[in-house]
């Protein structure tokens, strides 16, 4: 990373008030305050009144320097190559970023988190800083008054949303430059961030060797059918605001199991693990009595039927798991379920009013995993499953 003595004096009197700003603060704490600020539609008072004058008075000061120094930055005479050069970084690079400061920008484009002066670029695209102070002194104005209830004008809008750009963009600028977190060991930190991100629940050092244990578990404690039927009256109970499942504590279980599950996934996509029933070495983690288990009749693919899984990933599971364990996705489910868990317990709760991806989508997605799960220890392993493509 460049150092920040080789900056120009501009530059480094904007990564100042870059420190100021976040110097208590993370970026999440910022936009929330933004929010709590100049959003009518989505605050109410109360929210406003807990932002006293004095701290209101102090963020709007703070983002008027962040303002005039990116627009001396990015729009100035003097280009700061160097500086440039320093706060931009590649789309590999990002990646790994993005799990290392644990924040995904909603506001910015993917080329805009690459090279963030692209953003700036975008916001004072049609309005200069001046236009960003006057309505900035507005909202002050209409905080301080208490008036929260003003409807918007068309140039509102892109302001508020611009300024939230300029946050993110700030953020990752002060991450990269500041901080210095994404020139931190990157492998270490990266895969220690994301087993952090995708661990729901410790595992016992034999299950976490053998990933398969879990899954073997959880075929164990019930069949493919009783697994899918579970599934199902969570699934109408979490929608249900008047209903609630009687029997909790199983389904406190059943949580639990799912989410040792995932984490199983996690580890069986990234280590690329295959399940031999053959007792074959192909991996290192066969446990000394799965042939015993295997052979008993108690895993039998022919019994239960596949009836969500896409036709393309019945012969190859693997490719399945691989697709869809990745730590957005993972995360994405984790809070899924226990959205579902909070609303199968409680009458006052229901997930109806939620994004659809938590609602059939994820009970979609469940019954998928499970059944590629029991197929992957109800079928022999190929090495013809690592050609066999997913579409």
């Amino acid at each position: 990373m460049e150092s920040s003595a080789n900056f120009g004096n501009e530059s480094r009197s904007f990564l100042a008030a870059i420190t100021d700003f976040f110097r208590d603060y993370t970026i999440a704490d910022r936009i929330d305050f933004l929010d709590n600020w100049v959003n009518p539609i989505s605050v109410d008072e109360a929210l406003i009144q807990k932002n006293e004058p004095a701290a209101l008075f102090h963020f709007y000061e703070q983002l008027l320097k962040l303002l005039n120094g990116a627009e001396t930055v990015f729009k100035g005479s003097k280009q700061d190559f160097v500086f440039f050069e320093a706060i931009q970084m590649d789309v590999a690079e990002l990646k790994k970023e993005m799990v290392l400061i644990q924040y995904q920008a909603k506001h910015l484009l993917k080329n805009e988190m690459t090279k963030p002066r692209q953003a700036f670029v975008a916001i004072f695209f049609f309005y200069d800083a001046g236009h960003y102070q006057l309505n900035y002194k507005d909202w002050l104005q209409a905080a301080l008054a208490g008036n929260t209830d003003e409807d918007w004008n068309e140039y509102t809008y892109p302001v508020y949303q611009n300024t939230k750009k300029m946050l993110e963009a700030c953020w990752l600028i002060h991450e990269r430059v500041i901080s210095k977190n994404s020139s931190r060991s990157i492998d270490y930190h990266y895969d220690l961030a994301v087993f952090e991100n995708t661990s729901p629940l410790c595992l016992t050092e034999m299950l976490e060797a053998n990933p398969f244990g879990v899954v073997e578990s959880f075929f164990n404690l019930d069949d493919l059918a009783g697994h899918k039927t579970y599934l199902k009256n969570w699934y109408k109970a979490a929608l249900g605001k008047e209903d609630r499942v009687r029997n909790a504590a199983d389904y406190f279980f059943v949580y639990n199991q799912f989410t040792q599950l995932l984490y199983a996934g996690y580890l069986i996509a990234t280590r690329k693990l295959f399940y031999d029933i053959n007792g074959n070495t192909l991996t290192t983690m066969l446990s000394s009595n799965k042939a015993n288990r295997i052979t008993d009749g108690h895993y039998h693919a022919g019994q239960y039927e596949i009836n969500t899984l896409p036709v393309r990933y019945v012969n190859n599971p693997y490719r399945f798991i691989e697709l869809f364990f990745v730590p957005e996705k993972i995360k994405r489910l984790r809070l899924g379920l226990l959205e579902w868990l909070y609303a199968a317990f409680s009458t006052q709760n229901s997930i109806k009013l939620m994004d659809k991806e938590f609602l059939f989508e994820q009970y979609e997605t469940l019954l998928m995993l499970t059944e590629a799960f029991f197929l992957m220890i109800t079928q022999p392993f190929s090495p013809a499953l690592l050609t066999i493509p997913d579409e």
